[in-house]
């Protein structure tokens, strides 16, 4: 296995960032583990991924995990993303809020690149390979108030590609403010926070970013607006806003836009998301179509399942 498959690999995981660009930021490409920074859950997804003040399920361990301390009762979730180039991306988790201890949770987030043919330094073909990363999280979410929440994500991490593999640990720590006179939430998430990762002979740092957004319903539970902030390590800020219109509390419809300051890589019309969920007694089913330009069309299904 020698260190230019490993680039090329590392440079698939991280394409809807680098792809285009004519103005690469100085710290891209330089980053480990860069699957970390793709979205988890269909309803985010679908309003810009704008959510880190609006989450309330599972999907919370990713986008702020003080999020989680909303959750009332015990929940299962599951996401399919059926992402470009063959790249399929999993996730499964279990939450339990524990009375006045706060909720825990448990989570995988996995990344297949399906097979790929090895070739040695002579470009000859070699055995078939199975690449992928996978992310293993514990969370821990408590309200210290009425209107005040704090969470945090423990994650243990390990890319392997051929022979070849990198492990390592992150950590998360999201907060979560209501306010109790206004329908307005403020949050934040501070991921991916960890040493740096070794691969063959060279040492890489996380993908460290911060989040800061917010939730707003003007007129009733069943209107939603949000909007992030997002500022990445690797990558230029960018911004997510997102509505959501909740009808005869079964169907939710959404829509969102995410823009990296400077111009969408993938150009302007790569930024618009879309998608709508359905309240099914205890189960919420989600989709979420996302445009990645040339790339083509990316689809996620998720489930939530309340016990």
């Amino acid at each position: 296995m020698n260190r230019l498959l490993l680039i090329i690999t590392l440079i698939l995981a991280s394409m809807p960032a680098a792809a285009q660009n004519t103005d690469i930021h100085e710290n891209a490409g330089t980053r480990a583990m860069t699957f970390l920074k793709i979205g988890i859950g269909a309803k985010a997804m679908g309003m810009g991924e704008s959510h880190v003040a609006a989450t309330d399920d599972l999907y919370a361990s990713y986008w702020n995990p003080a999020g989680l301390a909303r959750i009332q009762q015990p929940q299962l979730a599951l996401m399919h993303n059926e992402w470009f180039a063959g790249i399929n991306h999993q996730f499964i988790g279990f939450a339990l809020p524990v009375g006045d201890i706060g909720t825990v949770g448990a989570s995988a987030n996995y990344l297949s690149f399906g097979e790929l043919q090895g070739r040695d330094r002579d470009g000859n073909e070699t055995t078939i390979f199975r690449p992928y990363d996978l992310a293993l999280i514990v969370s821990y979410a408590n309200a210290v108030t009425s209107n005040l929440a704090f969470g945090a994500n423990a994650k243990f991490l390990r890319e392997q590609i051929a022979d070849e593999s990198g492990t390592g640990i992150a950590f998360d720590f999201g907060g979560l403010y209501t306010f109790p006179e206004l329908p307005l939430a403020l949050g934040f998430n501070a991921q991916h926070v960890g040493p740096r990762v070794r691969f063959v002979e060279e040492a890489f740092g996380l993908p460290f970013t911060f989040r800061f957004g917010a939730a707003y319903q003007p007129w009733s539970d069943a209107f939603m607006l949000t909007a992030d902030v997002v500022r990445p390590s690797d990558n230029d800020i960018t911004t997510g806003v997102g509505a959501a219109y909740t009808i005869a509390n079964i169907l939710q419809l959404r829509t969102g836009y995410k823009y990296k300051l400077g111009g969408n890589d993938l150009g302007g019309t790569s930024g618009l998301t879309g998608g709508f969920g359905l309240t099914l007694r205890r189960f919420q089913i989600d989709y979420a179509l996302v445009p990645f330009g040339v790339l083509g069309l990316t689809h996620r299904f998720s489930l939530v399942a309340n016990f």
